[in-house]
């Protein structure tokens, strides 16, 4: 299979990896200007950590070495995750179950122009990378599991009905809860070094970006634990009261009150020599409105506030019927609409070469949300919910 004649452009993370598969959704008509026939492998996992990013990414590029591709037909991007997430990989003893288990491919890998179904189909066998079925940050690369005890549903384990899997479910659990906050500090920078050392080596352009930042926004609480402020409940955007509604905390931007004393190396100030080696010329932060090393999350609350989150759906119609209003709560971790992502694709890739989101596109884009939000009905163009229909789910509050 001659595979010289395409760009391959990979993408991981955790569930806000969606950048690639945003840029396909159909309510935004999104348009590219290319240089060439590109190839998108998408292969983050929800809730996955640091560990699941560097492999996948150093997996899918010597995948594409082995098959003949150039470094520079190849452009990599990784949204890094919460560093306090966890990856843990399967016990011997669980071998055998995950094996006799159904693994179904789980990567969103599609083309901007042409027909080639022939590579997608090669690469979708020479790509072992695989999901446990109903378990949504549990993923294989070429049979090594990638477990997250405490971003793991216990129902979804429970479910199978397999003894052996729950006890050792929860003593991966339980391993994962005394682990020191210093630990997964060094773990998570050793990936994003590592990686970083990877690619540059090997010549593959690349960027990085945060889910939210995790170089800033730490403190040391009343019980001597190191915790973010985003996890604070009076420093949370918003809360959702009985699942019924919203309540909008108008002063969180100030009870957060970002600051160089908040930043990781200040806080945990052992890890400066780590931290000093990472080239920030290679990664997009958001940075406006006292937000430090920010990600897509401080750009989708400070740009547009409460319309830009739509958990699960895509289609804001599809959540009106018995509205869960958790699917449009505005809120750290609560994963923006795919419009955010699309706006944000030249910004975050700014070293790609292969393609660019159209400046029509994103103005097209723009003009949409703003017409969902005045919109007399509850939404006109499907990507947010209008200003007179929010009303009936939040309240003010001031903390």
């Amino acid at each position: 299979m001659n595979l010289s004649n395409h760009k391959f452009v990979i993408a991981s993370g955790c569930s806000y990896a969606t950048t690639l598969s945003s840029l396909d959704n159909k309510s935004l008509n999104v348009n590219l200007d290319t240089n060439g026939d590109i190839i998108f492998i998408e292969i983050g996992c929800a809730s996955q950590g640091a560990d699941w990013a560097y492999d996948s990414i150093v997996y899918t590029v010597e995948k594409l070495f082995e098959l003949g591709v150039k470094s520079e037909n190849i452009y990599c991007f990784v949204e890094w995750t919460q560093l306090e997430r966890v990856t843990i990989t399967q016990s011997h003893s669980l071998n055998d179950f995950f094996i006799q288990n159904t693994w179904n491919v789980n990567y969103h890998q599609y083309h901007i122009k042409g027909n080639d179904a022939e590579i997608l189909s090669f690469l979708h066998n020479k790509l072992k990378i695989r999901a446990l079925d109903g378990v949504h940050n549990i993923k294989s690369i070429d049979n090594l599991f990638y477990i997250n005890p405490l971003h793991t549903d216990p129902n979804s384990i429970s479910k199978f009905n397999d003894v052996e899997l729950d006890f050792h479910f929860n003593v991966l659990m339980d391993y994962e809860m005394k682990i020191p906050f210093e630990v997964k500090v060094k773990k998570y920078l050793d990936n994003i070094l590592n990686l970083q050392r990877y690619l540059k080596s090997h010549s593959v352009t690349y960027n990085f970006a945060m889910m939210q930042s995790q170089f800033s926004g730490w403190f040391i609480d009343e019980t001597d634990s190191i915790i973010h402020k985003y996890t604070r409940y009076e420093n949370k955007p918003t809360s959702i009261v009985n699942n019924s509604y919203i309540e909008i905390n108008q002063n969180y931007k100030q009870k957060l009150n970002i600051s160089e004393s908040d930043d990781l190396i200040t806080v945990c100030p052992q890890f400066r020599p780590l931290f000093d080696k990472i080239d920030f010329t290679h990664w997009w932060f958001y940075e406006r409105s006292g937000y430090r090393y920010g990600g897509i999350d401080e750009y989708a609350l400070e740009e547009f506030g409460i319309y830009g989150y739509l958990t699960t759906e895509y289609d804001i119609r599809n959540v009106f019927d018995n509205l869960d209003v958790s699917h449009i709560n505005p809120s750290f971790g609560y994963h923006p609409h795919a419009f955010i992502h699309v706006l944000l694709t030249n910004d975050m890739m700014f070293s790609n070469k292969f393609f660019r989101v159209t400046d029509d596109t994103i103005n097209h884009i723009n003009e949409m949300v703003n017409e969902d939000i005045h919109s007399k009905n509850k939404t006109k163009h499907n990507l947010t919910v209008s200003a007179s229909e929010m009303e009936k789910y939040i309240k003010i509050k001031y903390l």
